[in-house]
């Protein structure tokens, strides 16, 4: 049997997973706005984190510090490789937090 659920039953579960600890919800990136221009993608899984320093940092620096400031076009290519990989991204913007 089947369970239907209402829009409103599905936000709340959304919701409870975005507030729950991230390792546990499958989030690896949390991505917010700092300013009208910049935004911030933290890497909050352990497995967001090695692929960074692995794909992305220069390996003669210690360049990652979980956390990368992008513009809008950076942060959306960003995101775009990252789910490419398999990776989920949780948004919080002025409603809220989702996860995609």
């Amino acid at each position: 049997m089947s369970h239907v659920l209402s829009r409103k039953a599905d936000v709340l579960l959304v919701d409870a997973a975005a507030n729950s600890d991230p390792s546990c919800s499958g989030v690896d990136f949390r991505l917010e706005r700092t300013s009208n221009d910049d935004w911030q993608i933290a890497a909050v899984s352990p497995r967001a984190r090695a692929w960074v320093r692995d794909e992305l940092c220069c390996p003669f620096a210690q360049c990652f510090n979980d956390v990368i400031r992008a513009d809008a076009l950076s942060a959306n290519s960003f995101v775009k490789e990252a789910h490419a990989k398999g990776f989920w991204t949780e948004f919080v913007g002025r409603n809220g937090k989702d996860l995609f």
